[in-house]
């Protein structure tokens, strides 16, 4: 599954292939992480945005709502972003 692009393990992930989305995961978490503890600059919030977002990933999914054009990256930060707005309101 390392080789496949982040499209094909969603494409797989929504046909039932859990692994495939343990592997987005792996691909993505030390970034998403990062990324929120960088602006939060508290471990435990930033855990706890970092489970939100794929919780909110798994549910965007398994919705339908993450139309394929090649921008799995560009949605997976938007779902971040939204969370780090949702934070500060």
């Amino acid at each position: 599954m390392k080789n496949l692009s982040d499209e094909s393990l969603v494409a797989l992930y929504i046909e039932g292939k859990n692994e495939a989305f343990d592997e987005l995961l792996f691909r993505y978490k030390k970034n998403v992480y990062a990324y929120f503890y960088s602006v939060v600059q508290n471990k435990e919030v930033a855990e706890d945005m970092f489970q939100d977002t794929f919780i909110k990933l798994i549910v965007y999914l398994k919705e339908g709502r993450y139309q394929e054009n090649g921008r799995f990256v560009g949605f997976l930060f938007r779902i971040c972003h939204n969370i780090i707005i949702d934070y500060y309101r």
